[in-house]
């Protein structure tokens, strides 16, 4: 099997480190190293070329496992920006040249992050009681369940459907009620939160927050008194000290060499291309196949010298290999 670089993260250091500077005592994980550039370095290993999109269930597991181990105890003694997990590149060069095209971007990012760490909260609620509680604190819920009551053995389909609309509303507006104060509580407390999807019914919460580290005790004690507040009908699980996950993790966009290839191709472009080439190229071919001026048949053309004018003139200004945060879903339902 071909082998390859797997990138974990990226860290600020000119000196080359090796597995046993980050502590890892691990018969599972490979030998851990860094490929530096200029004050900056990947932490990599050597692993046989994966594609993670299609790999089995219980192998991913055991690598994302791996991958936030070794991220984790880089943390220890760096401030990282994690990499996605999965990602692979064929060569050292390409390392290199992630480095080189990223350094704005690394070096501000990790500026950003120094000095803090990410805590991920989950909140919980138990069915049982917070339906309970729907049933003694809402009065629409509670008129309908006395009119059900009232109807015995009479009760109708439609008015078991109503009833279950009704709760189903009320948990929604509850739920919504627990998120809003949780944040409220905790968003003074940090510098950013990141808000991810709820797993079950039975979270009603689950965000990261950023924060500095020198607040990690005040954080807890603000936890502390939210579930006071709440009276404990919430059970919350916290997370952490991590890295920023939610805030740094850097996705690595590459173009297929042959798709730059089949576009330059569309356009009529020799092998050296440039920014003003590659526009005067699809202005020409732009006129010559738009659509009204061109049959039915052409019309299909102007789409394919669209397409690869934009993967043109992405590939000119990122060239082959680029990096960028990682945008996570943001949102709670």
């Amino acid at each position: 099997m071909t082998s390859g670089i797997y990138i974990y993260g990226i860290i600020k250091t000119s000196d080359p480190q090796e597995s046993p500077g980050f502590s890892i005592n691990n018969a599972a994980v490979p030998r851990v190293f860094t490929i530096n550039f200029q004050g900056l370095a990947a932490v990599v290993s050597i692993n046989p070329f994966t594609r993670y999109e299609s790999l089995e269930q219980e192998k991913a597991v055991k690598d994302l496992a791996i991958h936030n181990l070794v991220v984790e105890k880089a943390m220890e003694r760096f401030v990282i920006l994690p990499v996605k997990f999965g990602t692979m590149v064929e060569t050292k060069d390409e390392v290199m040249a992630l480095l080189d095209k990223g350094q704005a971007l690394f070096r501000d990012m990790l500026s950003q992050m120094e000095g803090h760490i990410e805590l991920d909260v989950v909140a919980r609620w138990e069915l049982p009681k917070i339906l309970a509680t729907i049933s003694q604190e809402n009065g629409q819920v509670r008129a309908k369940q006395q009119e059900l009551t009232e109807k015995g053995g009479s009760v109708s389909l439609e008015d078991k459907i109503m009833l279950g609309q009704y709760i189903g509303q009320a948990m929604q507006t509850k739920k919504v009620e627990y998120q809003q104060a949780i944040l409220r509580a905790l968003q003074q407390e940090v510098e950013n939160v990141c808000q991810h999807d709820l797993a079950s019914d039975e979270m009603i919460f689950n965000a990261a927050f950023l924060l500095d580290k020198q607040r990690e005790d005040v954080f807890y004690r603000a936890i502390d008194i939210l579930d006071q507040d709440l009276e404990s009908r919430i059970h919350f699980r916290i997370v952490g000290p991590l890295p920023p996950y939610s805030f740094s993790t850097i996705e690595v966009q590459r173009f297929d060499p042959a798709s730059i290839e089949e576009a330059k191709k569309t356009l009529r472009l020799p092998a050296e291309i440039t920014d003003e080439s590659v526009r005067n190229a699809y202005h020409q071919l732009a006129k010559e196949y738009h659509p009204d001026k061109s049959s039915a048949e052409e019309a299909g053309e102007f789409q394919r010298i669209n397409a690869a004018y934009t993967t043109l003139q992405d590939f000119v200004e990122n060239g082959l290999i680029y990096p960028q945060v990682y945008q996570w879903p943001n949102e709670m339902k």
